[in-house]
């Protein structure tokens, strides 16, 4: 049975086109991943290491030998269970390091050499590309097999599938494996795509394996029953396990889950979090186990039911195709082609970047013109990696045209794990083998290249040639010679070429001088010499003035020689530079260098002195000088920049040494001379000053040990210690990254006297308040004499008036709403008492006026009033102001006339509001008939005007009477109650808002004030008007909670509630609330005061009882607090805000309000 070519392409169009969006999914997604998922998938990228190989070519080597599969999952899985070290080091270094490949890693451990970095890409490159070719032949297989073409073919149709496949992978390797020039960016999108094709792949394998186990046969033990009574597999059955290749086989792939250039880029490079690590050395042995389930039934299967003649590797899809189950064949066919891409992409990226970065970079960076702007050598490398791209799978693509169609897969794989397998002896020197050097690596890798060369790839070359084996001299004997053991030709090339790369890794290594540089790099690479050389050869005999002359080139002679002094007298001996150096002198001298070189580089520097066989002390010496006059610049700049600050520095290192200070430090601490020197440990330093009684009263070793804690711990801190001659003194204490701490300390003596004088001047604020007061009135009297006197007068009566305002505001509050209870009550009042209510009513509502002008007047000369303008219908004002002035000229007996208009203007609503309710206001003061508020268009502006038909204004006083307690008193009005302040506010409200102000007037005849405003530009969506609640809706029922901390404000709440037939419960604070709450009290609508006992706010305790009642219970903040930001945050807070006092009538709106909502 065989599929359409058309069928074929289209599937394997759409699968790519999925992979494409996949990983553009992963490239463009905005957040990183949850650290659970970006787990797992890095756990199933590993499984890049499953290729073709372990997809077609492990069933092909069951089908030869039962068991012959076995190594290529053992080898994984043996690493990550019993040494998952390996990774987890590597990961570790290279993070360290920034490494980009294995090229890079390798070089890095041998002295950062860029010749071996050279080599060892070549190495990879050669080695890799018979894998890719590899892939290639096992897609090429998959679609021959689809096409009824046959296993074997390899004609036009078949060398055109394999070039169209290695241009698209090659597409999608440059779009998604080259977009950031550095390489240590992760390629998300690419290694979520190869952890997708992971899961295919397995689900592809276990589908075809289920189908074979369980549709073709009753599981495992009939399909094992009928091949072990299969005639067809009798010979089968007689081959026996060839335990050298078994064990030379998982060798190698241990060897290839730490060397090949994809798995160390996935594995490695591609890791973000090490803690991944934990999860993956779990998942991925799991993951070869289920793709290793199935083998031996597919194997045998495959055997006993095809025909003789087809290829092993080929069983995977030749049984659903004879079993008619097209279907599952072609999943089949996808899971081999996710095996396939996914190493070819991930091995594009990584040899790219081997090229790219170790043999095209160092070409670039010798020409004459490096210097060129980023973007231009971003864009010159970006193309070069996908050029070279480009050209790896082409030369891939040569490679599978030159091995053929004879080699089978398990073949190429392992010729191609060979290659890579001569890498192992770096690496093992790398992680484990501290004397292992550059010239061991180089020696071994020729050797073992040249061996790998002739014995496997040579064989598969004159094969494909054919060619006889006997034209290359000596190859029969080394691959067939008997040598006691029966070893296959494959088996034997990789041990030759393996052990002869070892033997002479080692020997070179142990016989040549290792460099300076490349025992730096060990001692960043190995944590314990696990190499090191036989006792019999003598360490050099070091003596005591030879540590000091060492220490001498970083710290300077003469602090060496006063630290070297000073620990051979706490030894109890003299100093004696002619002594020979035991364990004690050297582990100073590492402690003395540690505060200038670091605890690593300082050990690799007193080790090679006192170790290094042939490495001679010139050498050392020399590099020493070099690093000292780079350590000795950089200190110098960092002296330089903290010794000119004011702050006291002080700077300790990991192991709690003191390691830099500045001369501020000295002087704060007053040190006596050689007390402060590097390396001092900083429990000396604590301890001198607890004992001078800096650290303050408590025991001294207790003071010690707590801030050593916080030292150890990492603690960021600050506190303050006030010293016995009277200085305060604050410390800062940060950790800093990587270990050590730094302190600050700064002096704040004035800072904290000038603290102490204003809380002094705090205490007696009343007595100040007092005094401002009288002066006050003096510079009022004084007001002509000078215009200095004027502006102190003015401050001092803003500043008395914003303190006093509000505590004003609270009796009055209570007093409106006792009047405002006895206005309830008009018909059980006697006449008399009535008119004294009404008196008290407009006595109260002057008073609250009068305070009201004050604060405003207050704020504007505080320049606390900040415009919010906007566009509004200018009629959403007006109505306002019509409902609220038309009651009062019922009262005063005026003929009050509204003309609005449907145009929108630009301005802040509530202060326009504000200047227009001063403009009426006084106009019914002093109008004897019509008072007319009305609108006319000046181009693109309204001037808004309030007429009236008082007695007019002189021309000499028009300016007068914008002054503060300025009154025209020679008019008798019906309010001689004022202050003067409402012009004065409206005209300080039109210069915030940048509104112009005019007034004309004829005296006898009456005046207009105007003001001018703007039209709006353009439309926004218009405010609501303010609903007037109907004044005759009854309230009778509506359960009503007040909170106050004034009593006196509670009885006048309840009283005034209560007489408009609400049921009214009072509480002072959220106890009294939890009280009433638990006595089944539930209120529909809360008046909750701002300021409350013990700190406590208005919005607080709201938000306590919708918590407590478990509902949105409506609530109303009543505050004398009228600032901005306190409104926005009741506002905030889902509440309505009432300005104290209480008017009535704005508390009875908002009552029925919320009554029309229920």
């Amino acid at each position: 049975m065989t599929l359409s070519s058309g069928l074929i392409a289209a599937v394997a169009l759409i699968y790519m086109a999925l992979l494409f969006a996949i990983a553009f999914y992963g490239d463009r997604r905005a957040t990183p991943m949850p650290p659970r998922v970006r787990a797992w998938v890095y756990s199933l990228s590993l499984a890049v290491y499953c290729t073709s190989w372990t997809f077609f070519g492990a069933v092909g080597q069951a089908a030869e030998q039962l068991w012959s599969f076995l190594p290529i999952y053992l080898g994984p899985i043996i690493i990550l269970v019993f040494a998952p070290w390996v990774l987890q080091k590597m990961v570790m270094i290279s993070k360290q390091e920034n490494i980009t490949s294995i090229a890079d890693f390798i070089a890095a451990r041998y002295g950062k050499s860029q010749t071996l970095a050279v080599v060892v890409a070549l190495v990879c490159l050669v080695g890799v590309l018979p894998y890719i070719a590899l892939q290639l032949k096992g897609i090429v297989l998959g679609v021959n097999l689809l096409s009824g073409a046959g296993a074997g073919a390899n004609g036009t149709g078949a060398q055109d599938t394999a070039l169209v496949v290695s241009l698209v992978l090659a597409l999608f390797t440059i779009l998604f494996g080259t977009r950031n020039l550095d390489v240590t960016e992760h390629h998300r999108g690419m290694v979520l795509a190869v952890a997708f094709e992971s899961l295919v792949k397995l689900l592809a394998f276990l589908a075809v394996g289920a189908f074979v186990t369980y549709g073709l046969y009753n599981g495992f033990g009939d399909l094992l029953n009928q091949a072990e009574a299969s005639p067809e597999l009798e010979n089968f059955w007689a081959q026996t396990v060839n335990w050298p290749a078994m064990m030379m086989q998982t060798g190698l792939a241990m060897i290839a889950i730490i060397c090949l250039p994809r798995q160390f880029h996935v594995a490695v490079v591609e890791n973000i979090e090490p803690r991944d690590l934990r999860l993956a050395r779990w998942v991925f042995p799991g993951y070869l186990v289920l793709a290793a389930l199935f083998v031996v039934p597919i194997a045998l299967a495959g055997q006993m039911l095809l025909p003789a003649g087809v290829t092993p590797d080929s069983f995977v899809i030749s049984l659903p195709l004879a079993e008619a189950h097209p279907a599952l064949a072609l999943l089949a066919f996808i899971g081999g082609a996710s095996a396939a891409t996914g190493m070819v992409i991930v091995a594009s990226v990584a040899l790219s970047t081997m090229i790219s970065n170790d043999m095209l970079l160092p070409w670039l960076l010798r020409r004459q013109n490096t210097e060129r702007p980023f973007e231009a050598f971003r864009h010159w490398m970006l193309t070069a990696r996908r050029v070279s791209i480009v050209v790896i799978l082409l030369l891939a693509y040569v490679c599978y045209r030159l091995l053929g169609s004879n080699a089978s897969l398990a073949t190429i794989g392992q010729v191609s794990f060979a290659a890579i397998g001569q890498l192992a002896p770096a690496m093992f020197g790398a992680l484990v083998w501290k004397q292992a050097n550059r010239q061991g690596v180089f020696a071994g890798l020729l050797f073992g290249a040249l061996i790998w060369f002739y014995t496997l790839i040579m064989p598969l070359m004159v094969g494909g040639l054919g060619w006889p084996l006997e034209a290359l001299p000596g190859l029969q004997t080394l691959l067939y010679g008997p040598i006691g053991v029966q070893v296959d030709p494959l088996t034997r090339g990789v041990m030759l070429s393996l052990t002869g790369n070892f033997l002479l890794f080692a020997w070179v290594s142990y016989y040549s001088r290792t460099r300076v540089a490349e025992h730096w790099q060990a001692g960043r690479f190995i944590g314990h010499d696990l190499g090191t050389k036989p006792s019999n050869r003598s360490m050099l005999a070091v003596q005591v003035g030879d540590l000091l002359l060492l220490a001498s080139r970083f710290v300077g002679e003469d602090r060496a020689r006063q630290s070297f002094m000073r620990f051979a007298y706490r030894q109890g001996k003299g100093f004696d530079p002619q002594q020979n150096a035991n364990n004690e002198w050297i582990a100073h001298t590492e402690r003395l260098l540690a505060g200038v070189l670091g605890a690593s580089s300082t050990r690799a520097v007193v080790k090679a002195a006192i170790e290094g066989r042939e490495m001679q002390v010139e050498d050392v010496v020399r590099i020493v000088d070099e690093a000292s006059e780079v350590l000795q610049f950089n200190r110098a700049l960092l002296q330089g920049a903290i010794e000119n600050i004011t702050q006291g520095i002080s700077v300790v290192d990991q192991s709690l040494r003191l390691v830099a200070w500045n001369h501020r430090y000295i002087e704060l601490f007053n040190y006596p001379e050689g007390q402060v020197y590097v390396g001092r440990p900083v429990a000396e330093l604590i301890r001198f000053n607890a004992e001078r009684g800096l650290l303050g009263d408590g025991d001294i070793e207790e003071h010690v040990s707590k801030r050593l804690y916080w030292m150890r711990q990492g603690t960021a801190h600050t506190s303050e210690r006030l010293f016995p001659n009277g200085r305060v003194i604050e410390l800062i204490g940060n950790p800093m990254p990587g270990g050590g701490f730094v302190m600050s300390f700064t002096d704040i003596t004035e800072f904290r006297e000038a603290e102490r004088a204003l809380k002094d001047a705090n205490e007696g604020l009343e007595q100040r308040v007092s005094e401002r007061t009288h002066e006050l009135s003096q510079l009022n009297h004084a007001l002509s004499d000078a215009k200095g006197v004027a502006e102190a007068a003015n401050q001092s009566k803003t500043r008395f008036l914003a303190a006093v305002s509000h505590d004003l505001m609270q009796p009055l509050n209570a007093a409106r709403l006792f009047s405002a209870a006895l206005s309830h009550q008009e018909d059980a009042l006697p006449n008399d008492a009535r008119d004294l209510v009404r008196h008290l009513d407009s006595s109260l509502r002057s008073a609250e006026d009068l305070i009201s002008d004050l604060l405003d007047i207050s704020r504007l000369e505080n320049g606390r009033i900040t415009p919010d303008r906007h566009a509004f219908v200018l009629n959403t004002l007006f109505d306002t102001l019509g409902a609220e002035f038309k009651v009062m000229a019922a009262e005063h007996h005026v003929d009050f006339r509204l003309r609005g208009s449907h145009l929108r203007v630009d301005s802040d609503i509530k202060l326009l509001r504000r200047i227009l309710q001063n403009f009426l206001t006084n106009a019914f003061r002093y109008a004897k008939g019509r008072v007319v508020l009305g609108v006319r268009r000046q181009g693109q502006s309204l001037r808004l005007e309030v007429w009236d038909r008082g007695p007019g204004i002189p021309d000499d006083k028009r300016q007068v009477i914008f002054e503060e307690f300025k009154r025209l008193d020679s008019h008798q009005t019906r309010a001689e109650k004022g202050l003067g302040l409402g012009l004065a506010i409206a005209d300080g409200l039109c210069r915030v808002l940048e509104h112009k102000l005019q007034v004309r007037s004829w005296p006898g005849k009456g005046s207009v004030f105007s003001v001018t405003v703007p039209l709006a530009l353009q439309a926004e969506a218009s405010m609501p008007a303010l609903q007037i609640a109907p004044q005759g809706q009854t309230l009778a029922g509506i359960h009503v909670l007040c909170v106050d901390n004034e009593d006196s404000i509670l009885v006048g709440m309840h009283s005034l509630l209560s007489r408009w037939g609400c049921q009214v419960w009072t509480a002072r604070n959220r106890l009294e609330c939890e009280h009433l709450l638990s006595e089944d009290v539930r209120p529909q609508l809360a008046l909750v005061d701002f300021h409350l006992d013990d700190g406590e706010t208005g919005t607080e305790l709201m938000a306590w009882l919708r918590t407590r009642l478990g509902a949105p219970l409506p609530g109303v903040v009543i505050s004398a607090d009228g600032r901005p930001e306190l409104i926005a945050q009741v506002h905030a807070a889902g509440l309505d805000y009432l300005p104290k006092p209480v008017k009535p009538a704005a508390l009875r709106a908002l009552l029925s309000r919320h009554l029309s909502l229920r």
